[in-house]
């Protein structure tokens, strides 16, 4: 629970998730990037987001939003496009692996129209200064749209091993610590490239055979953890996996991502 958040805030918040069918591991507070220098801007930021659940975290320049944003992923990322090259980072945004669904709100004053800021790649729009109102209602309606986001992507936590392939048919074992329909999350003993193809092979517990796939490396640490997004999923592997995860209820139901800027 985050600070400023009430016991009944909280609990009205796992209650809507219950509701909804998400897992507990949805429950987790999400997860938002603030890029600006506007002391009223963080005010007004943080005690809208703290009473909904969502951490957030500041950076100062587009250097540094663009070098956090490779790294890490976020729910949602608030540009304010007063902030030399913050523009930039919109557009990078949807260029980039981990960070081209989250939701992404521009904050303009004079220098960026509101056509401008939804061509640049954002979901939301707000005028500064900001109106405490209208930015509740924005972030709240972009709450749903994440939720519906995690729901399909959400990975699960498992215990299980296995070997991916990477580089010139270099084998490396791997932990596989959580798993979703699209991807799963590893850890090894080396760094690998994010962006480069590998092939993983691996077997889940209860499962009926070997999972071998292709996929590419989202995002990579130092510390060898490694995401991988399922590229080449073959019929007879994808089928094992729902039926996987459907014994389990980790299912997602046909979620989808609803783009808060598309008009019919």
């Amino acid at each position: 629970m985050t600070k400023g958040s009430s016991v009944f805030d909280y609990v009205r918040h796992v209650a809507a998730c219950v509701v909804l069918g998400y897992s507990a591991n949805a429950l987790m507070a999400l997860q938002a990037l603030l890029l600006s220098n506007d002391p009223e801007v963080l005010k007004t930021l943080r005690r809208v987001l703290d009473n909904v659940n969502i951490d957030l975290h500041v950076c100062h320049t587009a250097d540094e939003a663009d070098s956090i944003i490779k790294r890490r992923k976020y729910d949602a990322l608030v540009v304010d496009c007063d902030i030399r090259n913050a523009p930039a980072v919109l557009k990078e945004l949807r260029k980039g692996k981990s960070n081209k669904s989250c939701i992404a709100f521009a904050l303009i004053n004079h220098a960026t129209t509101i056509q401008q800021a939804f061509e640049m790649g954002a979901n939301f729009v707000l005028d500064k200064p900001l109106a405490l109102d209208r930015t509740t209602r924005s972030v709240r309606a972009a709450q749903g749209l994440i939720m519906r986001e995690r729901r399909r992507y959400h990975r699960h936590l498992v215990n299980a091993t296995g070997t991916i392939i990477v580089d010139a048919g270099t084998e490396i074992p791997v932990g596989i610590t959580n798993i979703s329909e699209g991807g799963i999350s590893i850890e090894c003993v080396r760094r690998l490239d994010q962006g480069g193809a590998a092939r993983l092979k691996f077997f889940l517990p209860g499962a009926k055979k070997t999972f071998e796939i292709k996929g590419e490396i989202a995002w990579s640490g130092d510390d060898g953890r490694a995401g991988i997004r399922f590229q080449v999923l073959p019929i007879e592997a994808k089928q094992e996996l729902e039926e996987w995860m459907g014994k389990r209820g980790l299912l997602s139901n046909g979620a989808m991502f609803i783009n808060a800027t598309t008009h019919a």
